[in-house]
């Protein structure tokens, strides 16, 4: 793989740390840009004369951004633009959508394979880029790791669009919060979103639960402090990025039980999954007793991660086609 100049236009580390972490791995030289400030980003651009620009995600910094002046960006000083869409297949129409007509790239990776037909049907080229894991950033869980936390939660409430994560949240955290077992939940909007959360799961969080927001560094050492990781998932149809790097990293998981899990993870083995909220309660009781067993599955988790859900592995499936579209396009743009 031929080295390249990339532009790395994102604010968050949950990106900057996963998937540009990896391509710097892979010997690419990275410039990251974190504000979005539009005459240091041009100004940054012209010093670093990248090859390659790519952008993620649309939250609000971006919708706050004109983005219409990246295309022109992209046109004069030759560069290829990768937007990588994580908003997918969720929120394909009310978010991934506007950013792509926004940012006209000249490639779209998705998190969604059926979405790669999609933005085909629209002309625009796509490949499937999923989640995956970084091992620089999650190193293995060691039996001599210090397990201080029985169960754990690591995400935002997440709440603001109604999705496969509220049924996941009844089958897997509100059971053991309200059975008093010991549980332990960092992210933001816990405090916040009381209210809604009684309404919708008929309790909020114990004040004793909840720890705040965690840095993305940090989210390892959680990690390998506790016994049973708890993976709510946001589909039915995908898996989150949290999961491979839980499972990752050699951590035990218990996990909503859906179809696109089961055809990556295997029960019981790599992973244990619940379909209900007793079920939930019986498992997590029966593992805070079985350490050895915990261990044992986490083991099995962060091999199958490695072999299969590298971050690394991924470009370098992708890559081939990047290198055709980066010489077409210096070609034409030096002609």
């Amino acid at each position: 793989m031929e080295p390249r100049k990339i532009f790395f236009l994102n604010h968050l580390s949950c990106y900057i740390n996963s998937l540009g972490d990896a391509l710097s791995q892979l010997g690419h030289k990275l410039y990251y840009q974190a504000s979005w400030n539009q005459q240091e980003i041009e100004a940054a651009i012209a010093y670093f004369r990248p090859e390659v620009l790519i952008t993620v995600g649309y939250d609000k910094p971006m919708a706050e951004f004109p983005l219409e002046v990246i295309p022109d960006w992209c046109e004069r000083y030759g560069l290829l633009h990768i937007y990588w869409a994580t908003e997918d297949k969720i929120h394909f129409e009310r978010l991934s959508q506007k950013a792509v007509q926004r940012l006209n790239p000249d490639i779209v990776w998705t998190i969604h394979p059926d979405c790669v037909s999609m933005y085909h049907e629209k002309g625009i080229m796509s490949d499937f880029l999923n989640f995956a894991f970084n091992p620089r950033l999650f190193p293995e869980k060691r039996d001599v790791s210090p397990e201080q936390y029985d169960i754990a939660f690591v995400g935002t409430t997440h709440l603001e669009t109604r999705t496969y994560r509220y049924e996941s949240l009844k089958e897997l955290l509100f059971p053991l919060v309200a059975s008093s077992e010991s549980v332990h939940v960092w992210g933001g909007n816990w405090k916040e979103n009381a209210a809604l959360l009684k309404q919708e799961f008929g309790m909020a969080l114990p004040p004793s639960c909840i720890h705040g927001f965690l840095p993305y560094k940090r989210t390892v050492g959680v990690y390998h402090a506790s016994k049973i990781m708890l993976g709510v998932q946001n589909a039915r149809d995908q898996v989150t990025q949290r999961t491979f790097e839980i499972l990752g990293c050699g951590a035990f998981m218990i996990a909503s039980r859906t179809e696109e899990l089961e055809s990556l993870f295997e029960a019981g083995k790599e992973i244990v999954y619940s379909s209900e909220p007793d079920e939930t309660l019986e498992l997590a009781r029966y593992y805070l007793k079985h350490p050895e067993q915990r261990t044992a599955i986490g083991r099995m988790a962060r091999t199958k991660v490695l072999s299969r859900h590298t971050f690394s592995r991924e470009l370098e499936r992708l890559w081939p086609n990047v290198e055709q579209l980066l010489k077409e396009k210096r070609v034409s743009f030096y002609d």
